[in-house]
């Protein structure tokens, strides 16, 4: 196991724009499994491989490629629990992105 501290658990992601993430992480934290529980492309569902960086004690930045061409960052802050994440996307002929914040809890 890593030193992640989201390697091995799973988190429940709520965003401001009332996307309900639960994202699984694999033990070694390079990997983690993302359904959409609620919200814009409910029950959408993908493992996918993370590259990870620790920027400062308990906050990590946490990004990945989707299958879809979507890539996509999280910043995950466990001090205060609350996360900013980041995405882009094909649209309209060329790439489209958002931002969301948003806060995480453990579901153990």
């Amino acid at each position: 196991m890593t030193d992640f501290e989201f390697a091995g658990k799973a988190f429940d992601i709520h965003l401001d724009n009332g996307v309900v993430f639960h994202n699984t992480y694999a033990a070694e934290g390079n990997k983690m499994v993302y359904e959409r529980i609620d919200g814009a492309a409910e029950g959408a569902s993908e493992e996918v491989e993370l590259h990870v960086a620790e920027v400062a004690p308990r906050m990590y930045l946490v990004g990945w490629n989707e299958v879809s061409g979507m890539v996509v960052t999280h910043l995950m802050d466990f001090k205060a629990k609350r996360i900013t994440a980041f995405w882009s996307m094909d649209e309209g002929g060329g790439r489209t992105g958002e931002v969301h914040g948003g806060k995480f809890e453990e579901v153990k």
